[in-house]
Protein backbone atom coordinates (compact mmCIF):
# COMPACT_ATOMS: atom_id res chain seq x y z
CA UNK A 1 0.00 0.00 0.00
CA UNK A 2 1.09 3.59 -0.84
CA UNK A 3 1.16 6.32 1.76
CA UNK A 4 1.37 10.10 1.01
CA UNK A 5 3.74 10.90 3.65
CA UNK A 6 5.71 14.42 5.40
CA UNK A 7 8.50 14.71 7.22
CA UNK A 8 8.09 16.17 11.12
CA UNK A 9 9.35 19.65 10.19
CA UNK A 10 7.09 19.65 7.06
CA UNK A 11 4.14 18.57 9.48
CA UNK A 12 5.08 21.20 12.14
CA UNK A 13 5.09 24.07 9.30
CA UNK A 14 2.00 23.21 8.01
CA UNK A 15 0.27 22.67 11.89
CA UNK A 16 0.95 26.13 12.23
CA UNK A 17 -0.12 27.46 8.75
CA UNK A 18 -3.31 25.68 9.46
CA UNK A 19 -3.67 26.10 13.50
CA UNK A 20 -1.49 28.85 14.12
CA UNK A 21 1.15 29.63 16.86
CA UNK A 22 -1.08 27.99 19.93
CA UNK A 23 1.92 25.44 20.49
CA UNK A 24 5.76 25.00 19.31
CA UNK A 25 4.75 22.33 16.95
CA UNK A 26 8.18 20.62 16.60
CA UNK A 27 8.45 20.08 20.12
CA UNK A 28 4.65 18.82 20.49
CA UNK A 29 5.27 16.45 17.81
CA UNK A 30 8.26 15.33 19.61
CA UNK A 31 6.50 14.67 22.83
CA UNK A 32 3.88 12.89 21.36
CA UNK A 33 6.44 10.79 19.41
CA UNK A 34 7.56 10.39 23.19
CA UNK A 35 4.27 10.12 25.38
CA UNK A 36 5.00 12.80 26.89
CA UNK A 37 1.88 14.93 25.97
CA UNK A 38 -1.53 12.82 25.66
CA UNK A 39 -3.01 14.94 23.12
CA UNK A 40 -4.24 18.03 22.00
CA UNK A 41 -8.00 19.48 22.65
CA UNK A 42 -8.29 15.46 22.49
CA UNK A 43 -6.88 14.43 19.04
CA UNK A 44 -3.61 12.79 19.06
CA UNK A 45 -0.93 12.48 15.58
CA UNK A 46 1.76 9.54 15.87
CA UNK A 47 4.55 8.82 12.97
CA UNK A 48 3.31 6.16 10.76
CA UNK A 49 6.95 5.35 9.61
CA UNK A 50 10.42 6.50 9.55
CA UNK A 51 12.15 7.86 6.32
CA UNK A 52 14.93 9.28 4.52
CA UNK A 53 14.81 13.52 5.05
CA UNK A 54 17.93 15.67 4.06
CA UNK A 55 20.39 12.72 4.81
CA UNK A 56 18.67 11.69 8.27
CA UNK A 57 15.96 9.36 9.52
CA UNK A 58 12.84 11.40 10.59
CA UNK A 59 9.63 10.17 11.43
CA UNK A 60 6.85 10.74 9.03
CA UNK A 61 3.35 11.32 9.51
CA UNK A 62 1.00 9.71 6.71
CA UNK A 63 -0.46 13.06 5.05
CA UNK A 64 -4.25 11.79 6.25
CA UNK A 65 -3.38 11.96 9.40
CA UNK A 66 -2.51 15.06 9.43
CA UNK A 67 -5.58 16.35 7.88
CA UNK A 68 -7.82 14.83 10.48
CA UNK A 69 -5.69 16.19 13.19
CA UNK A 70 -6.52 19.28 11.63
CA UNK A 71 -9.68 18.83 11.24
CA UNK A 72 -10.36 17.33 15.26
CA UNK A 73 -8.63 20.58 17.16
CA UNK A 74 -10.49 22.93 14.72
CA UNK A 75 -13.74 21.23 15.62
CA UNK A 76 -12.92 20.77 19.27
CA UNK A 77 -11.33 24.66 18.96
CA UNK A 78 -13.65 26.65 16.61
CA UNK A 79 -11.53 29.82 17.39
CA UNK A 80 -8.50 28.31 15.86
CA UNK A 81 -6.48 30.34 13.14
CA UNK A 82 -7.08 29.14 9.64
CA UNK A 83 -4.55 31.00 7.96
CA UNK A 84 -1.00 32.81 10.18
CA UNK A 85 0.54 35.53 9.17
CA UNK A 86 4.54 35.55 9.64
CA UNK A 87 5.77 36.90 12.82
CA UNK A 88 8.03 39.61 11.80
CA UNK A 89 9.76 41.62 14.79
CA UNK A 90 11.75 44.94 14.16
CA UNK A 91 15.54 44.68 15.59
CA UNK A 92 17.95 47.39 16.19
CA UNK A 93 21.30 47.16 14.37
CA UNK A 94 24.06 49.09 13.61
CA UNK A 95 25.33 49.13 10.02
CA UNK A 96 28.88 49.65 11.08
CA UNK A 97 28.47 46.27 13.20
CA UNK A 98 30.78 43.57 11.55
CA UNK A 99 30.52 40.77 13.97
CA UNK A 100 29.17 37.36 13.00
CA UNK A 101 25.47 36.71 12.74
CA UNK A 102 25.88 34.13 16.05
CA UNK A 103 27.41 36.80 18.01
CA UNK A 104 25.25 39.54 17.54
CA UNK A 105 22.55 39.47 19.89
CA UNK A 106 20.01 42.67 18.65
CA UNK A 107 17.57 43.73 20.86
CA UNK A 108 14.33 43.48 19.77
CA UNK A 109 11.53 45.91 19.89
CA UNK A 110 8.38 45.40 22.49
CA UNK A 111 6.13 44.99 19.90
CA UNK A 112 5.70 41.11 19.10
CA UNK A 113 4.30 40.94 16.15
CA UNK A 114 4.72 43.90 12.80
CA UNK A 115 1.89 43.28 9.90
CA UNK A 116 3.45 42.11 6.62
CA UNK A 117 1.86 44.76 4.56
CA UNK A 118 -0.50 47.80 5.20
CA UNK A 119 -4.02 47.12 4.95
CA UNK A 120 -4.02 49.54 1.76
CA UNK A 121 -2.40 46.91 0.68
CA UNK A 122 -4.41 44.00 1.08
CA UNK A 123 -6.29 42.22 -1.59
CA UNK A 124 -10.35 43.99 -1.96
CA UNK A 125 -12.20 42.43 0.12
CA UNK A 126 -9.45 40.60 2.16
CA UNK A 127 -10.71 39.54 5.59
CA UNK A 128 -8.80 37.83 8.36
CA UNK A 129 -10.19 34.62 8.88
Amino acid sequence: MKLKVMPAPEVAYVLRQKLGPIRAWEFTLADMRRGRVESVHGAILLPICMGKHEGAWRPMYATTDVVEFIRAVRAATPGTARTMSYQVKIAHTHPGDTRPWHTRKLPVAASTAVPMMAASMRAPGYLPV
